[in-house]
């Protein structure tokens, strides 16, 4: 058996309905799916630590005073012809109130520009992964991933659900893990945003792969008995226990 193993597990809200609240009290924080663009740069955590989430905010408040979103690259959820935001409509669980969150995951059957579309965070166990892992592996979005948290001795199943980082997870497969990732803030907002800090193992289960619905129930009970099975004829619990990460 082959496992990855990864220094922690961080969280990732992207496809819950109150995501991205227009209002910015949703589970992920506005800055957590845009970036100010200076000088051609989007500017992120990763390039300028020190200001970018400052820029983020001065650069969004424009935009939205403005109506005009060139200063800003939205990664975090839906953008029309002209790059400004979409807000979920009727139909969709927070009509004016949350704008449409994306993730690499859709659902057949139902419109891309809808929430409904993708894969909800807070109901379907899934995890990020990079582009890397996923062509070495054979992966591809819907697919199942077992996730082991030897501290605890937990085990989940996840699909593949959003790209491109290895070492997040969504809001369900936190909670399948044993991890609360919600965090009241003191104005009541929740966040998603407690993510587990130790040690976290991965075994990639090429073949086994799940249907897409808006069942969540049944897309969770799919998603448990493709991973037992394909676990299963690798060794099980037992090998995974043993498995020294790559």
């Amino acid at each position: 058996m082959e496992c990855t193993a990864t220094n922690g597990l961080a969280v990732d809200a992207d496809g819950a309905p109150d995501s991205y609240r227009v209002d910015g009290h949703g589970l992920s924080s506005t800055c957590d799916g845009v970036f100010a663009i200076v000088s051609g740069l989007a500017h992120t955590q990763k390039n300028d630590q020190a200001n970018w989430q400052g820029l983020c905010k001065q650069q969004w408040a424009e935009a939205q005073a403005t109506d005009d979103y060139s200063k800003v690259k939205i990664v975090g959820f839906l953008t029309d012809t002209k790059k400004r935001p979409i807000i979920q409509s009727a139909g969709d669980p927070l009509p004016g109130k949350a704008f449409v969150t994306i993730n690499t995951l859709p659902i057949p059957g139902t419109p891309p520009s809808s929430q409904r579309h993708y894969a909800n965070a807070r109901e379907i166990p899934y995890v990020v992964l990079s582009n890397t892992y996923a062509a070495k592996h054979s992966l591809k979005p819907g697919d199942v991933v077992a996730v082991y948290r030897p501290r605890t001795g937990k085990l989940a199943y996840g699909v593949y659900g959003d790209c491109c980082s290895l070492g997040e997870a969504s809001v369900r497969l936190h909670q399948d893990l044993g991890n609360d990732p919600l965090v009241t803030e003191a104005d009541g907002t929740v966040r998603a945003k407690r993510g587990i800090g130790d040690r976290t193992l991965w075994v990639a289960l090429t073949g086994a792969h799940t249907h897409p619905t808006l069942d969540s129930a049944a897309w969770r009970a799919e998603i448990k008995i493709a991973g037992e099975t394909a676990l299963n004829a690798l060794g099980g619990i037992t090998a995974l226990k043993a498995c020294k990460a790559r």
